[in-house]
């Protein structure tokens, strides 16, 4: 039997970044808003025979005659969930397990940790099996997919057990959904600020005032949002990116990662635990509402604490992020 492990399997360990010290913060198809959302495909007779028992929190545990053999991609919707499933360009965390058609036997499963989900953008420009099946599930959904091992996972070796034509049923609990950038209404920014362009596939650039670099921390709500604001050790979903001041250098991106990271609206440098952000982002971000969109000046002495800075990153170094706020777990 191969090796199986969800970083070979999902093509990722989970997508979610919590970011401590370290670190520094330590689409095509989907839906358009207003749109009714079509499932890319229908149950049928194969993903209708799984069953799932369980609290969700967990590995579930399921029940199907065997050996089970699916004609194609199927996709049965046990729990319909709420709330509203990820426009085109979104994002969607959820946690999987996968068993084998042949004999109900476990193959692999994601973390079912809380605040580390797997986290996929959906219905993406390249193609990609969780994005695809997943469009129009909304937060609390539980499905079912049957499908092949070849399609949920790509050539990946085969042996007398698996084979790539191999039927799997792949049961899947949706967390949450998000959209791909902040969707508050534009607010004037602020003056002796880089004022920030934004590409269609969201990256951020910015263009550097002959200014006085600022030597307390500025906030600039550049969009302002209108849902849940972010309390004090709340688990923020953001797309970000991290420039520095004086070389008007990029040292980190959400972009080039492909999904938005998760931070902890914390300071770092008092959080028992050390998960957190820099002590200029952890003010910045607590009492946002979800949807806004932010330019943070962050002087050095509320910058990273001295010996931890991330490489790109000068010691006594201003630095400057813009963040879509997209979600909050308070």
């Amino acid at each position: 039997m191969p090796l199986f492990t969800l970083p070979r399997l999902l093509g990722l360990a989970s997508a979610v970044a919590l970011v401590g010290g370290g670190a520094g913060i330590l689409a095509v198809s989907a839906v358009n808003a207003g749109e009714e959302c079509a499932l890319p495909f229908s149950s049928g007779t194969t993903s209708d025979l799984v069953s799932v028992s369980g609290e969700g929190n967990g590995v579930p545990d399921i029940s199907f005659p065997t050996p089970l053999v699916t004609d194609g991609r199927q996709l049965t919707v046990l729990t319909e969930g709420s709330g509203q499933p990820a426009p085109a360009g979104g994002f969607i965390d959820f946690d999987v397990s996968v068993f084998v058609g042949a004999d109900e036997a476990f193959l692999t499963a994601s973390s079912y940790q809380e605040g580390n989900p797997v986290r996929r953008p959906v219905a993406g420009i390249v193609p990609e099996f969780f994005g695809e099946v997943l469009e129009c599930q909304k937060p609390g959904a539980t499905v079912v997919i049957t499908s092949t091992v070849g399609d949920v996972f790509g050539p990946i070796g085969e042996d007398d057990y698996l084979q790539l034509d191999s039927t799997i049923a792949v049961v899947v609990d949706v967390r949450n959904t998000y959209p791909g950038s902040a969707t508050g209404d534009a607010r004037l920014p602020q003056s002796g600020l880089p004022t920030l362009s934004q590409a269609p596939s969201g990256h951020h650039g910015l263009t550097f005032p002959n200014a006085p670099i600022p030597e307390e921390l500025r906030v600039s709500v550049l969009k302002q949002g209108e849902g849940e604001t972010i309390a004090e050790g709340g688990f923020v979903t953001a797309h970000l990116t991290g420039f520095v001041w004086e070389t008007r250098s990029v040292f980190i991106s959400s972009f080039d990662q492909g999904v938005p990271l998760s931070l902890v609206a914390t300071d770092l440098t008092s959080a028992a635990d050390g998960v957190g952000v820099i002590p200029g982002l952890a003010a910045a971000l607590v009492g946002l509402p979800v949807g806004s969109q932010v330019l943070v000046s962050i002087p050095p002495s509320l910058g990273y604490p001295q010996g931890t800075t991330p490489p790109g990153v000068p010691s006594e170094a201003t630095l400057v992020y813009v963040l879509d706020i997209l979600g909050v777990n308070n």
